[in-house]
């Protein structure tokens, strides 16, 4: 046991490895699809199994996605079972399935790094909460911006996406599963242009003085 064990537990190759970058530290973390591909090389797809026990919101707050989760596999012969939760953030037009999905990644991360799978990143767990819910600030700003284009017409929509093209050059529109370092002030400068359209106003230059 203690041979797989060990194998559970190397480091992961560093082209896996995923970064994220919060109040100025650099934070690794490993993809959960990663996880799972080493709990299958290593002890083989038929001997790993996970159950969701339960999942929903929390009894606190709505604004949190609960999973537990357990994860059975089988070395030497011996079954060994662990368990772990895991929560994923979800307010406003965010999509309920993908906060599950978060939420379940985070948990199977968790259950996995009990068996050594990434442990030695264990000190960066902070990172699977960024992974799961992004930046209170982001989120805030994509459902302010998506609430304001979700009312917009198609014509009006149509002349946002002309706004963008002027605005940022060509530039791809901002996304919340794409972060960039102007997330916020791309997504900002949207939402003013969808207020402006929704209430018809129209931008007007200063002109100076013939007087």
């Amino acid at each position: 046991m203690s041979e797989i064990l060990s194998k559970l537990s190397e480091p992961f190759p560093k082209e896996v490895e995923s970064i994220l970058k919060k109040g100025g530290m650099e934070l690794t973390y490993i993809p959960v699809h990663e996880v799972l591909a080493r709990l299958s090389n290593v002890l083989g797809v038929e001997n790993w199994s996970y159950t969701i026990k339960s999942q929903g919101r929390d009894t606190k707050t709505d604004d949190w996605i609960i999973v537990h989760v357990q994860l059975t596999v089988i070395i030497d012969g011996s079954v060994v079972v662990r368990e772990a939760f895991g929560g994923a953030r979800h307010t406003g037009n965010m999509d309920l399935g993908d906060s599950y999905k978060s939420a379940t990644s985070e948990a199977l991360k968790k259950a996995a790094q009990t068996l050594g799978v990434g442990l030695y990143l264990a000190r960066d767990e902070i990172a699977l909460e960024l992974e799961a819910a992004p930046d209170e600030k982001v989120q805030n700003a994509w459902d302010n911006f998506l609430s304001l284009a979700g009312s917009l017409t198609e014509e009006q929509k149509t002349t946002l996406n002309e706004f963008w093209v002027k605005h940022s050059g060509g530039r791809p529109k901002p996304n919340i599963g794409t972060m960039t370092d102007t997330f916020v002030a791309d997504v900002t400068a949207l939402a003013e242009e969808a207020v402006r359209l929704s209430f018809n106003a129209t931008v007007v230059e200063d002109e100076e003085d013939d007087a």
